[in-house]
């Protein structure tokens, strides 16, 4: 039987739950007409950690630390996990205590130049040499638009951006700035590790369609957008917490792929996409109810467990040891071989990109 696109697409447009209906925001990056300025790199060289590169000005610069995040450039789409980057940006900013929401007001010249003086020379400087402004400093020279982004700044969230295809890593502490991509902040924080797997699953690749089939031409990642993407969980709990589970897998073992000296070789890789494959089948199965073999569920449920230890720790070659173990006990223990799967219709697989072997 050949399963029709409009058929799949449809049914996942049945959600009556989408994205924005469990999420406290889903919001734009900076904006700013003044990204070579805010932009640094980490310097080569090492050294202090007040000193980074400006490629604008082809020279060292420096920078208080308290106002230097992490910098997520428009080309990296990355799954689960960020790549350690060698990007920065300035955010001359800092909490603001009107009113009951957080905020962030710009620091102006006068106070940047006594508190932060570094700071405050290197935009005197880039504004100098770059522009050829040798005006005052005003705080709209380097002043940023994005409220919301403001207003979210340091609040754990997922940051979802588009490569090849939608791709979604949960930011833990929130500090991560990006410019292209929506920022996700859900209701209940105990939804994080679903919904990213679920926006990093092969359900992700229909919803430009969807987005299509309900009249929206926009980026798949504009806030407008992405809060109509349609969000199914399981009737069974068991089903979902697999699916939470091996999210915070994939998360440790892309951050371990991103740290690793010795390069990603094929074990490795073999085991994020053992892992990513089960997620992928478990969603599927939440998104369109063709029942999972039980066998499967039952060696699921026996081998895949939340770790005790330091998911964070990105040395921890224990953890590594023990999804590898936990990889081989489900294979060993399955009757149906590796990537075998009860899952019916079998042609969703190859629609979605997905491959059964026999």
């Amino acid at each position: 039987m050949i399963l029709n696109e409009n058929r799949i697409v449809g049914n996942i447009s049945k959600s009556q739950v989408t994205l924005g209906d469990i999420s406290e925001s889903i919001f734009g990056g900076v904006n700013t007409k003044n990204s070579l300025l805010h932009r640094l790199y980490i310097s080569e060289e090492g050294g202090s950690n007040l000193s980074y590169f400006c490629k604008s000005l082809c020279k060292p610069v420096f920078s208080e630390p308290e106002l230097v995040y992490p910098y997520i450039p428009q080309t990296f789409s990355e799954k689960f996990a960020f790549h350690p980057s060698l990007y920065r940006f300035i955010l001359p900013y800092e909490p603001s205590d009107e009113g009951r929401r957080k905020k962030y007001r710009v620091i102006p010249p006068p106070e940047l130049k006594d508190r932060f003086p570094l700071t405050y020379r290197r935009i005197m400087e880039f504004k100098k040499e770059f522009r050829h402004d040798t005006s005052p400093l005003n705080a709209v020279d380097y002043s940023i638009n994005g409220r919301k982004f403001l207003e979210y700044l340091n609040t754990p969230k997922i940051i979802a951006s588009e490569g090849y295809h939608l791709h979604a890593a949960y930011d833990i502490v929130g500090n991560h700035v990006f410019e292209e991509g929506c920022g996700i902040v859900l209701k209940d924080q105990k939804k994080y590790p679903y919904v990213t797997a679920v926006l990093n699953s092969s359900i992700a690749r229909l919803f430009p369609a969807v987005s299509k089939s309900e009249m929206m031409y926009l980026s798949s990642v504009a806030p407008a957008v992405l809060k109509r993407f349609p969000i199914v969980f399981s009737d069974n709990g068991l089903t979902e917490n697999l699916i939470n589970t091996i999210s915070s897998y994939l998360g440790f073992l892309n951050r371990k792929k991103y740290t690793t000296d010795y390069g990603v070789i094929d074990w490795f890789r073999e085991l994020i996409g053992f892992y990513e494959q089960i997620s992928n089948l478990l969603i599927l199965d939440t998104y369109f109810i063709y029942d999972l073999d039980s066998r499967l569920l039952d060696t699921l449920e026996e081998n895949i467990h939340p770790y005790a230890g330091d998911m964070e720790s990105e040395n921890s070659n224990s953890l590594l040891s023990t999804l590898y173990y936990i990889k081989q006990q489900i294979l060993e223990t399955s009757s149906f071989g590796k990537y075998r799967f009860n899952m019916e219709p079998p042609n969703i697989l190859h629609f979605l990109g997905l491959t059964q072997s026999n």
